[in-house]
């Protein structure tokens, strides 16, 4: 078994049997287990809703009263922790009896050893812990899900804020608390889509794919998406982040999860110290490493733990409330990436979780600053919108006629296709999601048509969850805008596909 002790609850009202247990575990891992016995009925009933035990050992004969009573009863109230059935008959009827009422195992005391004894409680409760992971993942999912789906609907509207108030605050309004409000209505607007942004990159379930990552970009994305926790918990965050740090090949979701655990169970640490506390995150590079460690004042690891906390299902917290999973997930993911993640935690004085990545030698090119157009170029380009949403379109027409663009509009794929027959486009702006022929249909139409203009085309979708809508972005190779629309980062991207204006 792991190093973690096992706590049992044996309720049984033969102190010889009480003996026998006893002395069956002690045999075979004298200090893999923590044995709390109780002989009476209800009081074991109340004991074993007190979630101090990870596995209930239970005679079947109880007085007048009998383990299958007690079985149900303990399941409906709540119980969660694997229940063994101890029987001094064979009887294969109450052996399925035991089973189809939720008992994990149904042993035989005349044939019991400790080798079966021990097996038979590892097996239950490594199986439930592995079901509660299991379940756990299931509702991760289920959330990401629910968060994507909310979030693509938010999409829409925020990209109409955002670009409406933008034309508003382009006009020069003559009212100043007129032009405060727009800029926090613009601001709050940003905001709110950056919020969007980090849960669907959050909720996004790929393929490990491995890319040059900026570091101190993903610890940022973390703590962004940490910090209402952490504001209402009153945990203040301290970060030292060195100035151009190294790159690193990482898949940046595996590392976003493995640094939201981290900060989440600092945070557990603190509050349950004291209700607050402080981290501190800090980032740096030696050895052509990048170092990050994450510190926290709650009230540490006791030594006998610190060896102890990246073995699987390897928990201090109370039953239900962990799977011991997490850091085990985190450490292998580390090691996927030819790193390093140690736990150091002197006594009394919280802990620190490092992590040592591998740098790369070369360091990808980022874009520069975008360039503002001046407002009296004249027309680089005659564009066509393709969106369902009518504001979508409206709010998009408005801002490239601006910047001295002839745009064209149609809601969905057929009336695209049609005008796109009819003229020469340099820019085709498509969304992905729409009813009838949607983007990608689209898309594929242009390509087997031979017309030349699919490489002309620039995405734009708020489906950032699926990753089939990565996969297929990625192999066309053009140019993708993500909703809520950044619309001067649409602007420099269009200018990019048609060319600078003369």
């Amino acid at each position: 078994m792991s190093n973690t002790k096992v706590n049992i609850l044996l309720v049984e009202d033969d102190p010889d049997d009480h003996k026998l247990i006893e002395r069956l575990l002690s045999q075979e891992s004298p200090q893999a287990f923590s044995l709390e016995w109780m002989d009476n009925y209800d009081d074991a009933l109340e004991l074993i809703q007190s979630h101090r035990h990870d596995v209930c050992l239970l005679d079947y004969r109880l007085g007048h009263r009998d383990g299958l009573d007690f079985l149900r009863e303990a399941l409906e109230l709540g119980c969660k922790i694997p229940i063994i059935l101890l029987t001094g008959q064979s009887d294969y009827s109450i052996d399925m009896e035991a089973m189809n009422a939720g008992a994990s195992d149904f042993l035989e005391k005349g044939k019991i050893d400790s080798r079966l004894l021990e097996r038979s409680i590892r097996y239950a409760v490594t199986r439930k812990r592995l079901e509660d992971q299991i379940r756990e993942t299931s509702r991760m999912a289920s959330n990401g899900q629910l968060a994507a789906g909310v979030a693509h609907e938010i999409n829409n509207p925020l990209t109409t804020v955002i670009g409406y108030s933008h034309l508003l605050l382009t006009r020069n309004l003559e009212d100043p608390a007129a032009t405060e409000d727009l800029q926090m209505i613009h601001r709050e607007a940003k905001r709110a889509a950056k919020i969007v942004q980090n849960l669907l990159f959050y909720a996004r379930r790929t393929e490990a794919k491995r890319k040059q990552v900026a570091i101190s970009l993903l610890v940022e994305r973390a703590l962004e998406l940490k910090s209402h926790a952490f504001r209402i918990n009153n945990i203040t965050v301290v970060s030292e982040i060195l100035p151009d740090l190294p790159w690193i090949l990482a898949d940046e979701h595996q590392l976003l999860q493995v640094f939201l655990n981290i900060l989440t169970n600092a945070e557990q640490a603190c509050l349950a110290a004291s209700g607050e506390g402080q981290l501190s995150i800090r980032l740096t590079s030696m050895d052509e490493q990048v170092v990050i460690s994450i510190s926290d004042n709650g009230p540490g690891i006791p030594q006998d733990n610190i060896n102890k906390v990246f073995d699987p299902f390897f928990t201090t917290k109370g039953v239900g409330e962990g799977t011991g999973l997490g850091l085990s997930i985190c450490h292998g993911i580390i090691q996927q990436h030819n790193g390093e993640l140690w736990v150091e935690s002197p006594d009394g004085s919280g802990a620190t979780f490092n992590i040592k990545l591998p740098c790369v030698s070369t360091v990808p090119d980022v874009p520069g600053p975008l360039i503002e157009p001046k407002p009296d170029m004249s027309a680089t380009g005659h564009l066509l919108v393709v969106d369902d949403e009518p504001l979508i379109r409206d709010i998009l027409y408005k801002f490239l006629e601006t910047r001295q663009f002839e745009v064209d509009l149609a809601e969905e794929g057929g009336g695209a296709w049609r005008r796109i027959q009819a003229c020469s486009y340099d820019c085709i702006l498509l969304d992905l999601r729409m009813p009838g022929i949607n983007g990608r249909q689209l898309y594929l139409q242009l390509v087997e048509s031979g017309l030349g203009v699919a490489d002309k085309v620039i995405f734009m979708t708020g489906d950032t969850v699926n990753s089939d809508t990565w996969e297929f972005i990625e192999s066309t190779g053009n140019a993708v805008m993500t909703k809520p629309l950044d619309f001067e980062k649409l602007n420099q991207a269009v200018l990019e596909l048609v060319g600078s204006p003369n």
